[in-house]
């Protein structure tokens, strides 16, 4: 058969099965229902190789045997056109990122895929970029930035005094460039950012802030009853060294997760600190958070201004889904408000610290039921696997007796040493008896429970 012509092209027509026209020298013309497609077609290794060259007509005739000419000259010269077009998109594709920022944002979309980054600390990750990174290297190609460059955008961070800021951002500059040598950007020698680049100390452990003495802790309390803000505000307030669960998680609650008849606060996974793959695992647990008959009072409070549906702590500021709740700020806000330094004193999740403390030293309960209700898991080896019990009913009245100690401390009555209360029932009676007597620190006899 001879050469195509574009007579013989255009009159093509599709069949129900796709078929091949012979233009010569390994050139042919694919006709399909939904088209015409040039293709190269040679062996390779014995085998049968195919090679798309565009499509007809936007590709002529003579373009199409144009590229078949410079296929055949490569394969003449032992190349594989279908080996030198994958190295050849590849180049091209790497080229398309020649910038840091344009790495930067292909590795952070990537990661936040593969590593199931909640949406909240992907927006915190780039903004760190977009602020520390991209003014200054943001477009300069990977492989003409210096390391002097990066060492400057880390010690503006520091020299503002945001030493774990600095170090976060390093950390995830050190992960662009290493993606950028996964991808081809940069060769593995080129990758001189790691855990020492910028010389940066270690940023000092800080724990938050929180109150451990019991008459401190009292003096709180009867500051929170006092506090004359906002009635919500004020319920936040009160439930958080009742029930010492995260402020986040506090702020999120729903009325569809309380139950006050049975007094119990179920938390689903996806308002709990999981890995975002956990939260959507349907093999998650809900925590469950029993209520004090104090929490009780305070919901049944509040449950007609903000309920019966929807959040507990509803924002008054309702001008869109994102201020549904109450600010994650409005805790600490409020002890501030009260004269507390958040910093330094109390914090929102401070009080998780303050009631796992004075629990274990006030009312000697066992640490394992403290960390369940702190929904912290098993610290035993393989522990979060093999280990899944609850301890609810123990810390139903674990956290009744914690909820009565409070009372006790906000009404300005000494405390002593405290029998071991983990087995008996919570009897505000055995409660009084309990505090009747003060034993003062002088004495060496301190908080701490008895064996």
């Amino acid at each position: 058969m001879g050469q195509l012509n574009e007579l013989q092209i255009k009159a093509a027509a599709p069949r129900d099965k796709e078929y091949l026209l012979a233009d010569g020298d390994g050139l042919y013309l694919r006709v399909r229902p939904t088209g015409k497609v040039w293709v190269y077609r040679y062996k390779q290794f014995g085998k049968e190789a195919k090679l798309t060259l565009g499509h007809y007509p936007v590709v002529s005739l003579a373009a199409a045997r144009k590229k078949a000419r410079a296929e055949a000259e490569k394969r003449a010269d032992g190349i594989d056109p279908r080996e030198a077009r994958r190295v050849e998109e590849e180049r091209e594709r790497v080229s398309r990122l020649n910038t840091f920022e344009l790495t930067a944002r292909a590795w952070h979309a990537q990661a936040k895929k593969d590593q199931e980054w909640s949406d909240g600390y992907a927006v915190k990750v780039m903004r760190h970029l977009e602020l520390h990174i991209f003014p200054w290297i943001g477009a300069l190609a990977m492989e003409a930035i210096a390391p002097t460059e990066v060492v400057r955008c880390l010690h503006r961070i520091k020299e503002r005094g945001h030493l774990e800021t600095a170090q976060r951002v390093r950390e995830a500059v050190q992960h662009v460039f290493q993606y950028a040598v996964d991808v081809g950007t940069l060769g593995a020698g080129q990758n001189f950012v790691n855990k020492r680049t910028g010389g940066l100390p270690a940023p000092r452990a800080r724990h938050y802030a929180a109150i451990t003495d019991p008459q401190k802790l009292g003096q709180l309390l009867r500051d929170i009853q006092a506090y004359s803000g906002n009635v919500i505000t004020r319920a936040a307030l009160q439930l958080s060294p009742l029930l010492f669960q995260r402020p986040g998680q506090l702020r999120l609650a729903h009325w569809e997760d309380v139950n006050l008849d049975q007094a119990v606060w179920r938390c689903p996974p996806e308002k709990m600190k999981l890995r975002e793959w956990k939260k959507r695992d349907s093999r998650t647990p809900t925590h469950l958070v029993p209520l004090p008959t104090q929490a009780v009072a305070i919901l049944r409070d509040l449950l007609p201004l903000t309920g019966p549906t929807g959040p507990i702590f509803k924002s008054m500021a309702k001008r869109s889904e994102k201020t549904r709740y109450m600010s994650d700020n409005t805790v600490n806000s409020a002890l501030r408000t009260l004269g507390y330094d958040t910093k330094e004193q109390i914090t929102g999740h401070g009080f998780r610290a303050t009631a796992r403390t004075l629990i274990r030293e006030l009312l000697g309960w066992d640490r394992e039921v403290i960390e369940r209700h702190l929904a912290h898991v098993s610290d035993e080896e393989l522990g979060g696997s093999y280990d899944r019990t609850t301890h609810f009913e123990q810390r139903r009245r674990m956290i009744q007796v914690w909820a009565d100690l409070l009372d006790h401390l906000a009404a300005g009555k000494p405390v002593g040493p405290v029998r071991d209360l983990r087995q008996t029932d919570p009897v505000p009676q055995e409660l009084k008896e309990c505090f009747a007597s003060f034993a003062s620190a002088e004495n060496g006899e301190g908080f701490l429970a008895e064996a």
